[in-house]
């Protein structure tokens, strides 16, 4: 599958930069199931953004036949051709930015410091109450405000300037609990370290792309392992096929997994059908202003009839299920249908 030098599709790599197991026990509900991981610890690393990052750890599962570090300059082939790649500290950044300390933390997982800044965490999407569990983002900022609130942090702005909400989006870092590692404390990303506990899921965004893998990767491995939100039944990825799932759902944050059965280009918009029956099937809609977007990323279109991809993004039902989407980012090949790179053993 040819990709467009400045899109990324997540190619479903389970194995990440992580955290101590202490970290995700203390933001997460449920805990991990002794055995279930195998863990290395790695020293400082000379290159790329972990560079200084004492005590990090690699995980890699039992079975999976390679061991993938998502910040390393070549295993980062696994999600981008190489002609699209930049220096790796550019790719996604490791540690550093602006000091502040956490005075509190709200339920959209927002961070507000002692000078007044409001901080969005890039790429994360805090949980909303749900049927089964009212208080699901009341316990979630609980949670992330016993390991920040008062404590000092970094932070690295993605804008120049704040969003409409006042709000300033950012990577986050910050000093893991009890994190007794190296000569000094190590700083973990806020926000994989929320995906990995569960505590959230994705947010496609322009300025979370850099760092889109990794934090996929992150909600991948507490979805497989069933962490705070995915204990969930509400928070299960809908089947395409599923449409009780979907009139439940309506108007709400989904994920959504299928294999794509058709593409109509009527312009001005691109239409994917997961199944035979338009408009009682689901399908997703590529907005007019992102058809280029995706032509480019794709190469072609048809090329992607009966392969299986995930989508998220609001679901609308007025005329069937479907969403509509607006960033390339809400996209991820999903089972078997993945980039032929996935294969490929990571590199040493």
């Amino acid at each position: 599958m040819a990709l467009a030098q400045d899109f990324r599709i997540f190619i479903g790599a389970k194995s990440v930069r992580t955290y101590p197991m202490r970290l995700r026990a203390k933001l997460s509900s449920t805990g991990d199931t002794p055995g279930e991981r195998q863990w290395r610890k790695v020293g400082a690393l000379g290159r790329g953004p972990l560079r200084g990052f004492a005590g990090a750890e690699i995980r890699c599962r039992a079975g999976a036949g390679r061991c993938l570090a998502i910040f390393f300059s070549g295993a980062v082939v696994l999600l981008a051709p190489a002609s699209s790649l930049r220096a790796a500290d550019g790719l996604c950044p490791g540690e550093g930015g602006i000091g502040g300390r956490v005075v509190s933390v709200d339920e959209r997982l927002e961070l507000t410091l002692e000078t007044g800044i409001r901080l969005k965490i890039a790429g994360v999407d805090p949980p909303r109450p749900t049927p089964g569990d009212p208080v699901l983002d009341v316990r979630a900022r609980d949670r992330l405000a016993q390991w920040l609130v008062g404590q000092e942090i970094l932070f690295r702005p993605l804008d120049p300037g704040p969003d409409r909400w006042g709000r300033v989006v950012a990577f986050v870092f910050a000093v893991a609990p009890e994190s007794t590692n190296g000569p000094g404390p190590a700083r973990l990303p806020v926000g994989e370290a929320l995906l990995d506990a569960g505590l959230a899921r994705y947010e496609p965004s322009a300025a979370a792309r850099p760092c889109r893998g990794a934090l996929l990767a992150a909600e991948a491995d507490a979805r497989d392992s069933g962490v705070g939100l995915w204990a969930d039944p509400y928070y299960a990825i809908i089947a395409a096929a599923d449409r009780l799932s979907f009139a439940e759902k309506a108007g709400s944050s989904v994920i959504v997994e299928g294999r794509i059965t058709g593409i109509a280009s009527r312009r001005p918009r691109i239409t994917l059908y997961f199944g035979p029956r338009q408009g009682w099937d689901f399908s997703v809609t590529i907005l007019p202003r992102n058809s280029k977007t995706f032509e480019a990323a794709y190469a072609s279109l048809s090329g992607l009839t009966g392969k299986t991809f995930r989508v998220r993004g609001l679901l609308d039902t007025r005329f069937g299920p479907q969403i509509e989407i607006s960033d390339p980012d809400e996209v991820e090949a999903a089972g078997q249908d993945q980039d032929p790179a996935a294969s490929s053993p990571a590199p040493r």
